[in-house]
């Protein structure tokens, strides 16, 4: 932690988190406020500052000017107000103009912040040089520091660090903001601790000042910290509502957890000073993630107006003629430049590779991360970043020795400290080695999912291999994690994943069945979906777009088996109604920065529809011609009109009519204006009860004015009918609702309903014909599919059952009543493979009665004339139960053979 020494990273990533906010206070420091502070509190013009009012502070200050123009607090107060709304040109030219008649330190430095923003950094440093000051001190570091000059900002952040007890002691108290400049250049020498407890300290002195808090928010939010960063944040805009810096921080904070507000804040902070590099540099990131370079090229041109000097600016037109495939330009306009201004701009490398990973590109990003390190190696976050995407390389070993570099480096880092942390876990599980795959399981639960596991993965793989024409040309690494927190840790940093698994191309990482409640992850489908990424990444080097890929994907877990992929619910219909078909020129960056909680779920819906349109219309060679225009670096436009003979616009058009004929129907049959209008209640026909999660959007109140297209509604009318005993009436009803949206199986679908009725008429097998149309619907219910085995082997087709219960564990996994029975049947039915899998299964599910599942084993094995592993587990049988006569007896039998 901050306040004392990081020994071990067996800290909890909450406990890393937090590190800088359990720092104690250890300055005894007067609580007196500077001069500067004490005029804030009774100067006009400070106070409109403080209060974001800038124009009538330039105003208040303009006219004490008039009066006494050599009055420095009024001239300050000026500069920085002018600074605050971007009018840095004008407020280097006033402050210039003043100092050739009155030399002071204030007007100084906020001169030289105002040179700083237009790149006059020669006149700045002049300006700076005879001031050794600790804001002085702290600005000339940050000058070399810009130039390269490693060693003369090491001395002048070294200087301005010392001058810690020189502040202290000060007649007047110490000035808040020398604080902040110490606390600074500690920061810039990795005394984080330090650092905070400065802050703390500073903020007791001057707990209103809005340039502390900011300052200090940036220390947090570079060491981790955000929920921290994003208070203090807070606490200046509260106030002064009117911060643009502060502003631009939440923007920051937003757009690192890839949340679409971003923009919003930014544009806020624009509003105020429209000159704020800092935000119009947060657009063009933001832009180019989304590859709107037309936006993002706007952007930097603005900036390089204001600033043509600025490395920021320039490091992202690399990145955006890297991303556009303009290699030329980004090498000999661009980077040349940024390295003869700057030597040891490791940070365009770092930036190109943090692109790099959001395209999925890992081998490139590792190769740009090295070459950040090359330039400059006290780059601490492009060395955990480079550790952590050789991990997902995997390349273990060496990732291990890069990220235990970095943290020794830097300890704060959270993502350091979880990814070697999982990786010490990942050492503890079991390893399982086939020819294409090493597959890694968690010790508590591998002799469960092993058989299940490689079996899908054997079959999957070669299904895949056999349709695209692509092998992976080396084992895939198969990761299976039963706490959902451990996936996360793998997965961090990359927007919008699904939550169930990821693949980076050699690489595949999933939860496991026991990560997710009962019935709500279907685990086959997630397998198949992420082997899916394995092909199309690894034959296209992954330069396959985002939304391809993942539309890919979708279609094969969904034509992998009858009732696999996801179903298409009501939140899905309802983003459809509400916001659309998203074009295909700006579908990627939906992925990256979605407009609305639904829409990165609803890009993978429409992303797997566009795969089925394109296969149903041109067939699946068209999609193996557009993997090959993708592996040729092609653009969409390029690969579209290369393979398809379309533009996007053209695209675009044909496959909106398509969607409508596939979708719009169902969409038209669901009102949702009257659910979001409050007209809320789901019919209940299973006899369970709704709690208050219930979704709003899952539920409305028929009327008996509503028309008969009408999903909802005459799925409650049935319902309701079948409460009141009128059974024919209710199956009329439910039928209706069926032909609305025969897509639907989630909670309440009129599939179960209807089941129910036929079986209380006693018609078993109208009741199982629908039920096996709501398995093959994406029905997800356990308890539904138990019911659909229980009639099928009613109805004599005890096969049918055994197929029912197979497919149950895709979604229940865990269920052991589940596998007891499937084991049963299969070995009723003769069919000991199914049975010894489901008793060895069950056995790993520790069962209270250990003793007969160790003989029902080894009667499964007696059956398959499998002696030697029937012996075993009798053994093990009577060794728990040594008069279980059973066992004894089948012991005898053996002894005969």
């Amino acid at each position: 932690m901050i306040a004392s020494t990081l020994t071990t990273r067996q800290l909890s990533s909450t406990c890393a988190s937090l590190c800088l906010r359990l720092a104690p206070v250890v300055l005894s420091l007067p609580f007196v406020l500077g001069a500067s502070s004490l005029l804030m509190a009774q100067e006009s013009p400070q106070k409109l500052l403080a209060q974001g009012q800038y124009t009538e502070a330039i105003a208040e200050s303009e006219s004490i000017l008039a009066r006494s123009p050599d009055q420095t607090d009024a001239m300050a107060t000026l500069l920085e107000a002018m600074i605050r709304i971007g009018d840095y040109r004008k407020a280097a030219s006033r402050g210039e103009t003043f100092l050739t008649r009155k030399s002071d330190s204030g007007v100084v430095l906020k001169t030289a912040v105002a040179l700083m923003r237009v790149g006059e950094y020669e006149r700045a440093e002049e300006l700076l040089a005879p001031f050794s000051s600790p804001q002085a001190l702290w600005m000339r570091g940050t000058l070399a520091k810009r130039k390269g000059d490693r060693q003369a900002a090491r001395s002048l952040f070294g200087q301005a660090a010392g001058m810690l007890d020189r502040a202290i002691s000060s007649p007047l108290g110490p000035s808040p903001l020398d604080l902040a400049a110490i606390a600074d250049s500690m920061t810039e020498l990795a005394r984080y601790q330090e650092a905070n407890q400065i802050y703390q300290s500073a903020a007791k002195l001057a707990p209103d000042d809005t340039e502390l808090k900011t300052r200090w928010a940036i220390l947090f939010a570079v060491k981790h910290n955000p929920a921290e960063a994003e208070g203090l944040y807070r606490e200046a805009l509260e106030i002064n509502p009117k911060l643009p810096e502060a502003l631009v921080g939440l923007a920051e904070l937003a757009a690192g957890n890839w949340e679409g507000k971003a923009s919003t804040l930014v544009q806020q902070a624009l509003e105020v000073n429209p000159n704020l590099a800092e935000a119009r540099l947060l657009l063009a990131q933001v832009n180019l993630e989304q590859e709107n370079y037309s936006d993002a090229e706007k952007e930097l041109a603005a900036i390089d107006r204001i600033n043509p000097r600025l490395l920021e600016s320039w490091s992202l037109h690399v990145v955006s003629k890297y991303l556009q495939g303009d290699t030329q330009a980004m090498e000999q306009q661009w980077l040349a430049r940024i390295l003869k201004e700057n030597p040891t701009y490791g940070e365009v490398f770092a930036d190109l590779g943090d692109f790099s990973v959001i395209r999925r590109q890992y081998g490139p990003a590792v190769n740009f991360y090295r070459r950040a390190l090359d330039k400059d190696p006290e780059l601490d976050e492009a060395r955990s970043n480079l550790g952590i995407n050789v991990f997902r390389l995997g390349q273990e070993e060496e990732a291990r020795r890069i990220l235990e570099e970095a943290y020794a480096r830097d300890p704060f880092n959270v993502w350091t400290v979880n990814t070697l942390r999982l990786m010490d876990s990942l050492e503890n599980y079991d390893t399982f080695e086939t020819d294409r795959f090493s597959v890694k399981l968690n010790p508590k639960e591998s002799a469960l999912l092993w058989p299940y596991v490689n079996e899908l993965l054997d079959k999957s793989l070669t299904s895949l291999t056999t349709r695209y024409g692509y092998d992976p040309p080396t084992k895939v690494l198969f990761e299976v994690f039963p706490d959902h927190e451990d996936f996360a840790v793998r997965t961090l940093g990359l927007p919008g994943l699904g939550a169930l698994g990821a693949s980076f191309g050699p690489v595949v990482a999933m939860d496991s069945p026991s990560a997710r409640p009962t019935g709500e992850f279907h685990w086959g489908s997630t397998l198949w979906h992420e082997l899916g990424h394995v092909i199309t990444l690894g034959m296209t080097s992954n330069k396959i777009p985002r939304w391809f890929t993942e539309g890919l994907s979708v279609y094969e877990e969904a034509h992998a088996r009858p009732g696999w992929g996801d179903p298409l619910n009501l939140g899905l219909i309802q983003a459809l109604q509400q916001h659309g078909l998203v074009p295909i020129e700006k579908f990627d960056g939906v992925f990256v920065r979605p407009q609305y909680p639904m829409q990165v779920v609803f890009a993978y819906f429409q992303a797997g529809m566009i795969c089925d349109f394109i296969v149903d219309t041109y067939g699946f060679p068209k999609i193996l011609a557009l993997l090959r225009a993708y592996s040729d670096g092609k653009t969409d436009a390029e690969a579209i009109r290369e393979a398809l003979y379309l533009s996007l616009e053209e695209f675009d058009k044909v496959f909106s009519a398509y969607a409508k004929e596939k979708t719009y129907g169902f969409g038209e049959a669901i009102h949702f204006d009257r659910i979001m209008a409050g007209e809320v209640e789901l019919p209940v026909h299973d006899g369970r009860e709704r709690g208050p999660e219930a979704p709003r959007a899952e539920r409305e109140r028929i009327a008996p004015s509503d028309p008969s297209r009408n999903f909802l509604g005459r799925l409650r009318e049935a319902a309701d009918l079948r409460k009141q005993g009128k059974l024919t009436e209710a199956i009329v009803a439910a039928e209706a609702a069926k032909r609305l949206f025969p897509l639907y199986a989630e909670e309440s679908n009129p599939y179960e309903l209807l089941a129910g009725i036929y079986e209380e008429h006693g018609e078993k097998e109208k009741a199982v014909d629908e039920l096996v149309a709501w398995r093959l619907q994406r029905g997800r219910n356990p308890s539904t599919f138990k019911k659909l085995a229980e009639l099928q082997a009613e109805l004599g087709r005890r096969g049918d059952a055994i197929q029912t219960l197979t497919e149950a564990l895709q979604v229940a996994m865990f269920d052991i009543e589940i596998h007891d029975r499937l084991a049963g049947w299969a070995l009723e039915e003769s069919n000991t493979q199914i049975a010894v899998r489901e008793y060895r299964a069950v056995l790993a599910l520790n069962p209270p009665d250990r003793a007969e599942a160790h003989f029902r084993l080894a009667s499964a094995y007696w059956k398959q004339a499998d002696a030697s592993n029937a012996r075993r587990e009798i053994l093990a049988a009577l060794e728990i139960a040594p008069g279980y006569r059973p066992a004894q007896q089948l012991l005898l039998e053996l002894a005969r053979q």
